[in-house]
């Protein structure tokens, strides 16, 4: 594994690459970006794009672990739980509101949703609060019951025009958080 820190050209292209998927992403699926096209929004060679991705899939992963490592930064600022962490991470959202549509709209949801409910400290509240004294064999219903959920408010509250304050929407998030299954 290459331990050696990515130098400014390489940054710089992965960046270029990375704005110019999101750019494609909001003019067309993932499925229809062709290579040629994103290297010639980017303004990079071909030879560039595949020196680091394997194609627009593995280039999308990469914006996903990008913004995933920056929402754990976000949660680890206190409980997941906590009203004001969660409002946090919200309003994290909602300043780069463009982006994570763009992500939530594009990603394919099932993976990403997992992703994004695979933090660790997501993991742990969840784990704390409701799988612990409930039936081993229905944990995993009720894990993915509760993240496919919180999943479908947040990209909803992305996508609205006219959207409610993040601490409205993190109240409501903790509200059906809390109930008991």
């Amino acid at each position: 594994m290459n331990t050696k820190p990515e130098n400014q050209r390489i940054r710089l292209s992965k960046a270029l690459l990375k704005n110019a998927l999101i750019e494609l992403l909001w003019e067309k699926n993932i499925e229809k970006i062709s290579i040629y096209e994103l290297c010639d929004r980017a303004q990079i060679n071909r030879t560039t794009f595949y020196k680091y991705y394997g194609d627009q899939y593995a280039l999308l992963e990469d914006i996903e672990n990008d913004w995933l490592l920056a929402l754990e930064r976000h949660f680890s600022f206190g409980q997941a739980q906590d009203l004001v962490a969660l409002t946090n991470v919200l309003e994290y959202l909602e300043s780069e509101r463009d982006k994570f549509r763009v992500l939530f709209n594009s990603s394919l949801e099932k993976e990403f949703s997992l992703k994004l409910f695979n933090l660790p400290t997501v993991v742990s509240t969840l784990n704390l609060r409701f799988l612990e004294d409930r039936p081993e064999h229905l944990r995993n219903y009720i894990y993915i019951f509760v993240c496919q959920g919180c999943y479908a408010v947040i990209r909803q509250w992305l996508n609205d025009d006219i959207r409610a304050p993040a601490g409205e929407i993190a109240e409501l998030l903790q509200f059906m958080l809390n109930y008991r299954f």
